[in-house]
């Protein structure tokens, strides 16, 4: 029986190994009451019944139920000692009817791994006893080969079914193997999983807080930067401007508060009021901000978005709005959600400076802008050229 440590050991080789000494056991119990059976019939000596129960009992005590796995081959095989010592005697006082000796094979084979060892002790525990009983038969040839022919046979079989026992563990033994190799992928797949989920939660949040914490701070500072330049000379727009700048703080809480409670406008999540008007009130901010003209248009006849979409188009709009303030140095800006028949479509024209889109400018805003509109299977198209604007056209499916 493998002897690897209980760490190594699987649960259905030990469940295994548990039922096949509970057989050995119940065998035990069978064969010796069967040898006592035979030497009540024989007048066999007290101390005789007293070798037939010690056997059975110390396999009890030796390898009892519930015993560590780990301990089955050692304490195993020095119950073998005993056994085999008390065969011995047993067959020196009378040989013939020691049916409990026919245990002590399967024992063997099981906790005495190595083949020819198993078959050198089997030998000598059945040639002894054979021996013995072809002396008291005087050597008689019909005897002897009688006995040569059983010992052959008893051995062969015991032999058979040890290695039957082995195939079986073995089987067991490989099954247990594929098991936890199979465990130690879900377990590589799930860390995966959790790995590949945290990376797109971090994604997701560097997303937001671009979009949202992020350009609110960027306009707080220019708003406040601005109110700096007119402090002494115009105190009514100073006012107006750190308002404004009160007023974008606000909103900025607002979005942290949601962040960290996981209930802003995040993916799936419903915006706090109409798209329309939330579109409007964003592009009307960004004017008051800039002291710009902003204008915001709603085109054709206005159908249900998907929550989802509806963030998208926001996120969309607010990075766009984000670029023409840091960037594009605008007198005007006009912006246009069609309602399409067969899509949505937001459209964002400013009048800045313009750039090159093939430039590599434009930081995190564009790649985020383009994840998030496949996440809905959208598209975006960037127009501009330097000194001729910028346009911004994404398109959603409906």
């Amino acid at each position: 029986m493998n002897t690897a440590t209980a760490v190594a050991r699987d649960a259905e080789e030990v469940a295994f190994g548990t039922k096949l000494l509970t057989v050995y056991r119940g065998a035990y119990l069978l064969l010796a009451a069967i040898t006592a059976a035979e030497f009540a019939g024989r007048d066999a000596p007290l101390w005789c019944y007293a070798a037939l129960l010690v056997m059975p009992v110390s396999f009890w005590v030796m390898v009892p139920p519930g015993i560590d796995p780990t301990e089955w081959d050692r304490r195993g095989r020095a119950h073998l000692v005993l056994a085999y010592a008390a065969v011995t005697a047993l067959s020196l006082q009378d040989p013939e009817g020691i049916v409990l000796m026919y245990v002590l094979m399967p024992l063997t084979f099981t906790f005495v791994e190595a083949t020819i060892p198993s078959m050198l002790l089997s030998a000598y525990i059945f040639g002894m006893n054979g021996a013995l009983r072809a002396r008291e038969a005087h050597w008689e040839h019909g005897v002897v080969a009688s006995i040569l022919v059983e010992i052959a046979v008893v051995l062969g079989f015991s032999f058979l079914m040890a290695r039957l026992v082995q195939w079986l563990a073995d089987r067991v033994e490989e099954r247990g193997r594929l098991l936890r190799e199979l465990e130690a992928t879900r377990a590589e797949l799930a860390e995966t999983h959790h790995q590949a989920g945290v990376r797109v939660e971090r994604e997701r949040m560097a997303r937001e807080i671009h979009d949202t914490l992020a350009q609110g701070f960027t306009s707080i500072l220019m708003l406040l930067q601005a109110a700096g330049i007119t402090v002494d000379s115009d105190s009514e727009a100073t006012r107006k401007r750190l308002d404004l700048a009160e007023r974008v703080a606000r909103d900025n809480l607002a979005e942290a508060r949601a962040l960290v409670a996981a209930q802003g406008p995040a993916e799936g999540a419903e915006p706090a009021e109409p798209l329309a008007e939330l579109l409007g009130r964003t592009v009307a901010g960004l004017g008051e901000e800039l002291e710009v003209a902003a204008s915001f248009e709603v085109v054709g006849s206005e159908y249900e978005l998907s929550s989802t979409v509806q963030v998208v188009l926001v996120r969309v709009l607010q990075e766009s709005l984000a670029n023409i303030r840091k960037h594009a140095g605008a007198t005007s800006v006009a912006v246009e959600l069609a309602y399409r028949p067969f899509a949505t479509r937001l459209t964002v024209v400013d009048d800045g400076r313009g750039f090159e889109p093939g430039s590599g400018k434009g930081g995190y805003g564009l790649p985020g802008m383009r994840a998030r509109l496949a996440q809905v299977g959208g598209e975006v198209e960037v127009v501009s050229a330097p000194g001729r604007g910028t346009t911004v056209r994404v398109e959603v499916p409906q």
